[in-house]
């Protein structure tokens, strides 16, 4: 088992690096989901998409019951709001960005024309004042600078409600730790299409309803109107989670979970004690490496949503370590993705309700 998967994480990592390089932020998570379907359409029996645009794969089981494995395909962004006289372009952010870590970014303005890169700008510290160094950045405090030379000029190449993405590409930092913009939750895209690949030739315990969701950084929007359209009677989402193993995080305030020490199985009110249980003990039964995070309120996934849907799913959450999460180079481990292919997997080829 453990040589299968070392060999599966060769072939995975061309396409995580794929879906990393397709631009997803939420809104405008087309793209992305056409790139997904390529990858499972030959896997699964059927595929279609819901008026939201979420896209739902399915593989038919022995039984009728339905489990949902669900990861959003969307990306934290920008949108163009505001073009000045002089071709400087304003913005808001698209889902939980830091502010603070954007003067000086590239980044990548997205239209129907293609790609205009600019670099988000601010005064530099030569020329601020003493008050305006210690502060905090607000959106409006900073621009995006295209080289243009007038508003006019700006507008022949971008337009107001253009969408904006980080430019970085993604870089293996050795053989396991890869660094990357979008590894939330790209590395939920992957681990669906290598739960699909496994199980291409075998028929799962139960129908499998394979979930790229759309619009969760902006409240998990999208992932509502899939469940209510699956009616799955259990689901399993499949984010990352905050990894702690760098200075100055604290373990006692914000749990102690590491990149490359396995997959994380969620522990709380969003979570159903019974399918929480199955996934520790098939983790143990087959000698895969797990992490506990307790989380003592709602989930910011796709989770929170998808339990308390219709007449209510039993709902799990698993997750990938990910260091730096929301910024332009976000770091995971491709041995924690392994080990959540592995324990998914496990998982499909029993019934749940036995």
């Amino acid at each position: 088992m453990l040589k299968h998967f070392a060999k599966m994480e060769n072939l995975s990592i061309d396409i995580l690096k794929d879906l990393l390089l397709i631009p997803s932020p939420s809104g405008d998570e087309t793209t992305i989901i056409n790139k997904v379907e390529t990858h499972l359409k030959d896997l699964v029996d059927d595929v279609f998409r819901d008026v939201c645009g979420n896209l739902i794969a399915i593989k038919r089981g022995k039984t009728n019951r339905k489990l949902m494995l669900s990861a959003h395909a969307d990306e934290v962004g920008m949108m163009v709001t505001y073009i000045d006289d002089d071709g400087f372009l304003y913005f808001q952010e698209l889902g939980g960005i830091d502010t603070n870590l954007l003067p000086g970014q590239r980044v990548e303005i997205h239209n129907h024309q293609g790609i205009v890169y600019g670099i988000i700008g601010k005064k530099p510290p030569h020329l601020q004042n003493r008050e305006a160094k210690a502060k905090d950045f607000e959106a409006e405090d900073l621009w995006i600078d295209i080289a243009a030379n007038s508003k006019v000029d700006a507008e022949t190449r971008v337009e107001v409600g253009d969408f904006i993405t980080y430019q970085t590409q993604p870089i293996g930092l050795n053989d396991n730790v890869w660094t990357s913009k979008s590894l939330d939750d790209k590395v939920g895209l992957l681990t669906l299409i290598e739960v699909a690949k496994s199980l291409k030739n075998k028929q799962p315990a139960m129908n499998v309803y394979f979930v790229a969701s759309v619009q969760e950084e902006l409240g998990a929007r999208g992932v509502r109107t899939a469940t209510m359209n699956i009616q799955p009677d259990y689901g399993i989402a499949i984010d990352v989670t905050h990894a702690t193993d760098y200075p100055t995080c604290s373990p006692q305030k914000s749990g102690e979970i590491k990149i490359g020490n396995g997959v994380v199985i969620a522990k709380g009110p969003n979570i159903e004690p019974s399918l929480e249980r199955k996934l520790i003990d098939l983790a143990k039964q087959y000698e895969i490496k797990y992490q506990i995070e307790p989380i003592a309120h709602p989930t910011g996934t796709d989770a929170n949503f998808i339990q308390v849907s219709g007449k209510g799913v039993k709902t799990a959450l698993l997750s990938i370590p990910c260091r730096y999460m929301h910024s332009p180079n976000e770091i995971v481990s491709l041995l924690d993705i392994a080990e959540g292919v592995k324990l998914l997997t496990s998982l499909c080829s029993i019934d749940l309700d036995n």
